[in-house]
């Protein structure tokens, strides 16, 4: 009976290793074309304490088969180094004249999208009062909308205006047969002194990929955002998808739905990373990029946007850093990066209540100034 045990839990941790192995190689695997390996990755971390579990437990037993997960863990180690955040230091609100803070997140509509609660009409005023709080110097909105009723004069981005932010540039998207007031936008204490957009495609769900250079310390900075294709789960997915992890067979009814929907969204997602990969490559000027790009660390979307730029939050973040509310807490999928003119000096993620999606926020110095 202990032989048969023993060769069970060997041919368990051959399979995890291999599934691991197999989902170490999503950042060099197009995802349009390996979208059943990509989704993987939304795994990766479990699959990661799986075979860690194997490890200490051959180890504990003194087998030489805890090489083979320690063999597994030392191969993934390029993907193991972007989940999770290693610093402990504390952000501190209050900054200097000598950094640039930029500030992202995907509201959500102002919130009247956030699934986790009911719409009230003080909401938008809120959020707005809370962004102001955080003292940032650009400011980038995905799932942002301006006029609220077509009759009236208020505008969030004069509201902003009024609060310091005197430039701006806000892009309104269409998607599917619907036009949405919703769109990318990126506002700055600075002066905006030239702006660009780029659509990816008729048939995605993302929105535009904008950029506007900004005037800093009499050098250019060019600062991208954008929203890369989402999944589009609507509450029967979440639903189906909460069932699932309760084992509840009765969401199996709705995992085709989801199976359908994580392909084009891949499929999708692959190209628009290419794409926003080519315009960051054709920057003449030190640039920051952030916004909501649908995707986890150890994605292709994430290697391939990402480059050789820093990201803020590996520099300075800590833990896992989920900027998605629902499903997991290892989903992280709202980025700042920066080039190397630039060092980061702060950042955090902040858990705010308002949208589906929690901001971060950086702060840089730039340390290439001869540009």
């Amino acid at each position: 009976m202990t032989n048969f045990i023993s060769k069970i839990f060997k041919a368990a941790n051959i399979f995890v290793v291999l599934l691991y192995l197999l989902a170490c190689l999503i950042p060099f695997l197009p995802s349009g074309k390996y979208w059943v390996i990509q989704v993987m990755g939304l795994m990766f971390p479990i699959l990661f304490f799986i075979v860690a579990a194997f490890l200490i437990g051959w180890s504990i037993a003194r087998s030489k088969w805890m090489l083979l997960s320690l063999v597994a863990i030392l191969l993934s180690w390029k993907q193991l180094s972007v989940v999770i955040g290693l610093n402990k230091e504390q952000f501190t609100i209050a900054k200097t004249d000598t950094t640039l803070r930029v500030f992202t997140w995907n509201v959500s509509s102002w919130g009247e999208t956030n699934k986790s609660r009911m719409h009230t009409p003080n909401s938008g005023n809120m959020m707005i009062d809370f962004v102001k709080d955080q003292q940032a110097d650009v400011l980038c909105f995905q799932e942002f909308y301006d006029l609220i009723r077509e009759k009236s004069d208020y505008s969030i981005i004069r509201t902003f205006k009024e609060m310091g932010y005197k430039y701006s540039y806000f892009v309104k998207t269409s998607l599917g047969k619907v036009n949405y007031k919703t769109g990318v936008a990126i506002l700055s204490k600075y002066p905006i002194v030239d702006t660009a957009k780029f659509v990816y495609g008729e048939k995605d769900y993302a929105e535009h990929l904008i950029y506007a250079d900004i005037l800093y310390k009499d050098k250019k900075v060019r600062v991208f955002t954008t929203h890369l294709q989402s999944v589009r789960f609507e509450g029967e997915q979440y639903a189906s998808l909460r069932k699932i992890k309760q084992t509840d067979e009765t969401g199996l009814k709705g995992s085709g739905t989801i199976v359908k929907k994580l392909k084009i969204a891949y499929q999708y997602r692959g190209a628009e990373a290419d794409i926003l990969r080519e315009k960051i490559n054709e920057s003449p000027y030190p640039s920051i990029v952030c916004g909501d790009f649908n995707d986890v660390p150890n994605s292709y979307t994430y290697f391939k946007v990402r480059g050789d730029m820093q990201d803020a939050f590996l520099a300075k973040g800590n833990k896992f850093g989920r900027t998605f509310r629902y499903l997991s807490p290892t989903l992280r999928i709202d980025y700042i990066f920066a080039d190397k003119n630039f060092s980061v000096e702060q950042f955090n993620r902040i858990v705010a209540p308002y949208s589906d999606h929690y901001p971060v926020v950086a702060d840089f110095k730039l340390t290439n100034t001869g540009m």
